[in-house]
């Protein structure tokens, strides 16, 4: 990974989700390194020894030990400025008080899955469009 590049994660207890999401992102969203977990622990582990280097986390919201939420509520409140997407098959109202976490940054975005590869890679590239705005701006 070179200095200029950012991280994107992608959390997912679906191996093959994760293996998507990556390969998809790797070839089409420019100037970010790809790594992919499917256990939220390590993922946070790894988000913790290098945020200062992250751009965007991607979680599911349903995975044993640690729910996506529960998860990004860490991420952010280690760096506020790192933007969240949480996925999930189900519909936003099936998840309680979604929107306190849009309000409260929690969230920066929802994606319900299924999703197209397209509409993935337009949705992160907007992310790190952003995350870019938002340290030009910190400046």
């Amino acid at each position: 990974m070179s200095n200029n590049q950012r991280i994107v994660s992608i959390v997912d207890d679906e191996i093959d989700i994760t293996e998507l999401f990556q390969d998809a992102l790797s070839r089409n969203v420019d100037g970010v390194s790809v790594v992919s977990f499917n256990d939220p622990t390590l993922a946070f582990e790894h988000y913790i020894q290098n945020k200062q280097n992250y751009a965007l986390v991607i979680s599911d919201m349903r995975m044993p030990t640690l729910t996506g939420l529960e998860l990004l509520k860490k991420v952010k409140a280690l760096n506020p400025h790192v933007r969240t997407i949480l996925v999930s098959a189900f519909d936003m109202q099936s998840i309680p008080n979604l929107q306190k976490y849009f309000k409260d940054g929690t969230l920066d975005s929802f994606i319900e899955k299924p999703i197209t590869i397209r509409r993935l890679c337009q949705i992160v590239s907007d992310e790190i469009h952003n995350h870019q705005v938002i340290l030009k701006n910190r400046k």
